[in-house]
This record gives C-alpha cells, sequence and structure tokens, in this order.
C-alpha cells in the first residue's frame, strides 16, 4: 500500500538537540513522492561520522535534493529513522523541533538566493549578531576578502538583484562563506561547483575543503571528481 511522505509535525513536547551535534544517522529511509513514481529510497541507511566529509554522488533527478530536504526535515520519510548524534547521545527527528534541527544542520543551496543589497546585509542575514571582524574572516575563508578589499565601497558594495553584479563563482563564495558565518556543526552543500566555469569550479571545490576542515560535510554533486579525500562517497542512481 502506498503511503506518501508525513507532514511535519512538530512534536507535543520536543526533546533538546544533544550538546555539540556532530553526527547524521540515517536507519532504513523510504520515500515515494507519488503512488506513480518509483521509491526515491527505498530502504536507505547512512552514517555521517562527526568531522567526516561525505559525497553524495547522482545524476540530476536521483534524490540528491530530497535527501538534503530529509536531512533539514523539510519533508518527513515515508518510512525509517533519521537521528542528530552527539556526545552526549541521540535523538530522533521526529522529538526535534525543525528549527531546532536547522540551527544544527545548515544548508548551501545550489542557487542560494542573494539579496537586492550589500554585500555585507547578505552576510549578516546568516548570523545577525556577526561583527565587521566575523564577516570578514568568513570572506577570508571563503577566498573572497582579496576581491571585497579590492572594491572602492568594500562590504559596502550592492550585489545587484539575485546578485547579478557578482559571477557565478563569486556568488558560490559567497553563499559559502555565509554558511561558515552561521557557524553550524553540520553542513549540507547542494551542488557548490554547478554553474561556475571548470577553472572556478576546480578551485572552488579545494576552497570549500579548506574551509570546513573539523566539520561534519556532506556535499551533493554530480562531479565527485572535483572532490578529493573524501571519508566517504555514496552514489545514487
Amino acid at each position: 500500500m502506498f503511503t506518501h511522505p508525513d507532514a511535519i509535525n512538530e512534536p507535543f513536547d520536543p526533546l533538546h538537540v544533544p550538546s555539540e551535534p556532530a553526527g547524521l544517522a540515517v536507519r532504513d529511509v523510504h520515500v515515494q513522492l507519488s503512488p506513480e513514481s518509483h521509491p526515491l529510497f527505498d530502504g536507505l541507511d547512512l552514517d555521517i561520522a562527526p568531522g567526516s566529509r561525505t559525497v553524495i554522488a547522482g545524476p540530476s533527478g536521483s534524490g540528491k535534493s530530497t535527501l538534503a530536504a530529509l536531512l533539514l526535515r523539510l519533508i518527513e520519510p515515508t518510512r525509517g529513522r533519521i537521528e542528530l548524534v552527539g556526545p552526549s547521545g541521540r535523538v530522533e527527528y521526529r522529538n526535534l523541533l525543525g528549527d531546532d534541527i536547522r540551527a544544527a544542520v545548515g544548508w548551501c543551496a545550489q542557487d542560494a538566493y542573494i539579496f537586492d543589497s550589500t554585500l555585507e546585509a547578505n552576510l549578516q542575514l546568516a548570523n545577525t549578531a556577526a561583527r565587521r571582524a566575523d564577516l570578514l574572516e568568513a570572506l577570508r575563508r571563503a577566498r573572497l576578502l582579496e576581491w571585497v578589499e579590492t572594491l572602492p565601497s568594500g562590504l559596502d558594495t550592492r550585489v545587484g538583484e539575485h546578485g547579478k553584479a557578482l559571477s557565478g563563482g563569486q556568488r558560490q563564495r559567497l553563499a559559502l562563506a555565509r554558511v561558515l558565518l552561521a557557524d553550524r556543526g553540520i553542513m549540507i552543500f547542494d551542488e557548490p561547483t554547478e554553474h561556475p566555469d571548470e577553472p572556478t569550479a576546480v578551485a572552488l571545490a579545494s576552497d570549500l575543503i579548506e574551509a570546513t576542515v573539523s566539520r561534519t560535510v556532506i556535499v551533493l554533486t554530480h562531479r565527485p571528481d572535483l572532490l578529493h579525500g573524501d571519508d566517504q562517497v555514496l552514489r545514487i542512481a
């Protein structure tokens, strides 16, 4: 019998996120979006160890974005469970508030939205309490600071509607800086090298790896060849 993915139901008496959440466990997860569709996942098991880097590779339509939505608790699995794991133990997603999960698990979307405002304002979306020094450090780690320092208006430079004043690589690096500034223990990157040209994509992949050392990182991509030294690579059809 077909059972569609559940709507998100927040727990009546939510539990606390484990202290310093650092890993994820996916157990027997099934996802079927409609009665006519094939299951996107049919018994998926996955362990994301603290401080590891996991590449999930597959072509468009293979379920990478659906997996991201599951790990961010934007959708529920049809069956199975997902757990947030920390030194103090593990807690199933269904027992946690969605906002609490997303405060522990960060996401850098393939087409991260860039607002028609300044570089500074776009960065502060990730952390409104961030000091200017924090913004500059995030830009440095995303390898964007040298460029920003050449701009007459610096952080006050306007980026245009949807970031049209930026190149594809600069938009991706700004999105990376925003994720770093949010400082989540677990970071999910959705096709981070999709839009830039080949040399920029290669450089961006290398810089992403360097910028997220010691973090738990999940990279969803159809270009696993750009990423090296990963702890595990999961291929989905």
